[in-house]
């Protein structure tokens, strides 16, 4: 496949393969590649070997350019197929896609906040239209993502989900009432209850005095500020008015999980997560980022 002038893929096309609309991954190109070629340089200037000055145009000439390797790193966030399959369609080696891809990614987790309040405050060029004031109540969900089976047996046990009857990584989602992500969780294990990590992640404080609602995972006498459906009482039914009080917060509810369909739309969310554990939360929060952007810049 040739990459070597997308103004020739349709707008449909751009947003199949990268998953951002031209525009946006045009202006995030700007930012990408002069940082992309900064941290390059400083990495050749702290090598304790090298006897020649650092210059922007040394060595041989480079296979592969900086916008493929940005290029590379959103097809494989976007469809998390293999990286011999991403190496391919850019005419290299899996390797050098894998590669690609560990460079760019902490670039990017550092130029996308995953917060929508920074992420206004960045992306917004004069003074920001959106202010957590204008937050009327916080959404509270959780997703989960699944992961090959681990070869320790006291690993199994820690991730495995009896939910999804298999081997999964925890993500809480916060969003407001239209279903803009507010941020998003660390990393949690499958099988711990929502509560739980409901308990060990506060609400970042310029929402905290907001009100919250949840699905009945989120339902304790320990924490009577978040609004909950009831759950049907022990030898009863639940009468017309509860059955009516129910329907009407999960009305409410479920603009998280659009929000979460969103996420999802990144299949290394969705599909079989293979990467190290340690870069999910990394990975969570840039793909957090650019579905910031796509929403504030469009």
């Amino acid at each position: 496949m040739n990459f070597k002038n997308l103004n020739n893929f349709s707008t449909s096309r751009v947003k199949a393969l990268f998953g951002l609309h031209p525009k946006v991954l045009a202006d995030l190109l700007f930012d990408v590649l002069p940082e992309l070629e900064k941290r390059r340089q400083l990495r050749l200037a702290a090598r304790v070997d090298r006897k020649r000055p650092v210059l922007a145009k040394d060595g041989r000439p480079r296979e592969i350019l900086p916008v493929h390797k940005f290029l590379m790193t959103l097809l494989y966030l976007r469809h998390n197929v293999s990286h011999a399959v991403v190496g391919a369609l850019f005419n290299c080696s899996a390797d050098a896609s894998e590669n690609a891809f560990h460079e760019v990614l902490p670039l990017l987790r550092d130029l996308l906040p995953s917060e929508k309040w920074e992420a206004e405050k960045k992306w917004r060029r004069t003074q920001p239209t959106w202010t957590p004031d204008k937050v009327e109540q916080v959404i509270i969900d959780s997703f989960e993502t699944p992961i090959r089976r681990p070869s320790i047996n006291a690993r199994q046990k820690r991730v495995y989900s009896g939910k999804k009857k298999r081997h999964t990584l925890k993500t809480q989602v916060m969003t407001d009432q239209l279903g803009d992500i507010l941020c998003v969780g660390a990393l949690q294990p499958g099988p711990k209850a929502d509560i739980k990590i409901y308990e060990e992640e506060p609400v970042p404080a310029p929402i905290a005095q907001k009100p919250r609602l949840g699905d009945k995972a989120y339902s304790s006498k320990d924490h009577p500020e978040i609004v909950t459906p009831q759950k049907k009482p022990k030898g009863r039914e639940l009468n017309e008015e509860e059955k009516a009080k129910n329907k009407e917060i999960s009305q409410e509810r479920v603009y998280v999980e659009h929000a979460i369909r969103r996420l999802k739309g990144w299949r290394i969310l969705r599909d079989e997560y293979r990467l190290a554990t340690g870069l999910f939360a990394a990975v969570t929060s840039t793909v957090v980022g650019l579905i910031q952007l796509s929403r504030i810049t469009l």
